[in-house]
């Protein structure tokens, strides 16, 4: 048994291409308590349609988009990528590339982070993998910088409202990231 938040979750990962389209159509036929959970009326929608139809993703996408609050699953998403960067070394430079888009797409927030990515040279993250020691040392400054996003995520003062578009209530002094990012790099390079 599933219950909103599940159900919603999974037609989110639908718009971030992480479930097919094939997948929302048997996920949606398996679930018939997803009547209760969507209500009649959209239930009858998506079980109605011809996934088959050429234009069946881009109707199935809009139905999404106005049924389930994207933000919420944003959120998560960009939360759970920032943890990562805390927890292990193994693949922190796809994270780390990954929210280098992010940052492209709207999340300024993710400033430091992003330019730590782009500015470090593809043979220097080569020899990053190769050793964990100089993983760690480069890692530091960003997992600090992460537990400080995740802590204004925790604190309600950074909320993303819809996909990459956010609302930040943070202190000036705080919006390090906008306004002194040099200070960040050069206390970067004295430690």
């Amino acid at each position: 048994m599933i219950d909103k938040t599940k159900a919603h979750r999974y037609m989110y990962y639908f718009l971030k291409n992480t479930v097919t389209l094939f997948e929302l159509e048997q996920w949606i036929y398996e679930h018939g308590e997803l009547e209760d959970i969507l209500g009649k009326t959209e239930y009858l929608e998506f079980i109605s349609r011809n996934y088959k139809y050429r234009y069946a993703h881009e109707d199935t996408e809009k139905q999404i988009r106005q049924l389930i609050d994207i933000g919420v699953f944003e959120q998560e998403r960009i939360v759970n990528l920032l943890i990562s960067l805390t927890d292990t070394l193994e693949d922190q430079l796809d994270v780390m590339e990954t929210l280098y888009d992010e940052y492209c797409n709207g999340y300024t927030f993710l400033r430091y982070i992003a330019l730590t990515y782009i500015t470090t040279s593809d043979e220097y993250k080569q020899s990053l993998k190769k050793n964990i020691v100089k993983l760690k040392d480069y890692k530091e400054p960003i997992q600090q910088e992460a537990n400080r996003l995740i802590n204004f995520f925790k604190g309600d003062e950074l909320r993303i409202i819809i996909e990459h578009e956010y609302i930040d209530q943070r202190k000036e002094e705080d919006r390090i990231e906008i306004h002194s990012i040099n200070e960040m790099f050069k206390s970067q390079r004295d430690s």
